[in-house]
């Protein structure tokens, strides 16, 4: 029997096809736009956004209930531990129906997280590499996994407010005022997996600017962390992050087109810098 399992879905920006190449599990949120629903992760992420981008009709779900019961079988009858490491409980109920299921079995475990695309992976073969390479416990794995959680970060800017209100990210006051004085926020995926704004500007080159330098500020050594983006099909907005990452001396480790189940919420505009320590 296998060592350590490992559990994603497509938050992680990852297709079904680099999950399996990598050995993990698999499951598919999903999207449904203009009534059709598709596959996150299976069908195609830039067309789907594309899609996106013209509908006002659209919204987000877990992977089908089906899907789950028969992935967290097979993981835990081939593996001897396993670990579901996927969005957080605060932005979707997936890892509350993995938990569910997990229950049936004695060694399926989830990690509630706040990490975002490639963390996600890089969080993955760490686990995996202290497991079986190092021989850690999965006590000691997560508390690992904790630190590493603890010292990452996801900055995030929509083009427009339209999708987080349509989504119900952006509700009440809030709602009322950001909508009133035409206000972008620059948001932080938090620790406790929640997302919140944590500054506010009036132009697009303005919050771009201001989420690239938060991420840049979050750590006073650099050179000990990496930087990742992904990002969705506006050209303009792309080439001002990648300027104002230069300006900062930031170079992206990993590129990554939005997940389709993130852009639902965000616009297919959005983008997101993350920051984690470098694993060695």
């Amino acid at each position: 029997m296998k060592k350590l399992g490992i559990i994603i879905d497509s938050f992680s920006g990852y297709t079904e096809k680099q999950a399996k190449e990598e050995g993990f599990k698999f499951l598919p949120l999903q999207v449904e736009i203009d009534g059709v629903v598709y596959q996150d992760g299976i069908d195609n992420h830039k067309e789907i956004l594309e899609k996106l981008s013209s509908s006002t009709n659209f919204k987000s779900s877990s992977p089908r209930l089906e899907i789950i019961n028969e992935v967290v079988r097979q993981a835990a009858e081939e593996f001897e531990e396993v670990i579901f490491l996927g969005i957080s409980s605060k932005l979707s109920s997936t890892s509350n129906h993995v938990r569910t299921v997990a229950s049936d079995f004695k060694n399926v475990f989830v990690f509630e997280n706040h990490f975002s695309g490639i963390q996600l992976i890089n969080a993955a073969k760490y686990a995996r590499r202290l497991y079986e390479e190092d021989g850690l416990s999965m006590r000691e794995v997560f508390e690992l996994l904790e630190k590493l959680n603890s010292e990452s970060a996801t900055f995030l800017v929509p083009k427009t407010l339209n999708y987080m209100i349509k989504g119900g990210r952006l509700t009440g006051i809030k709602k009322f005022l950001m909508s009133k004085i035409s206000m972008l926020p620059v948001l932080e995926y938090s620790v406790d997996g929640s997302v919140s704004s944590t500054g506010l500007k009036r132009t697009v080159p303005g919050a771009v600017a201001k989420a690239v330098e938060k991420a840049c500020y979050f750590t006073e050594d650099i050179d000990k962390y990496e930087f990742n983006w992904m990002h969705g099909i506006d050209k303009e907005i792309n080439e001002m992050v990648l300027e104002n990452a230069n300006s900062f001396d930031i170079s992206f480790n990993t590129e990554q087109i939005t997940s389709s189940v993130i852009a639902i919420h965000t616009g297919p505009e959005a983008f997101a810098v993350t920051v984690m320590p470098k694993l060695k």
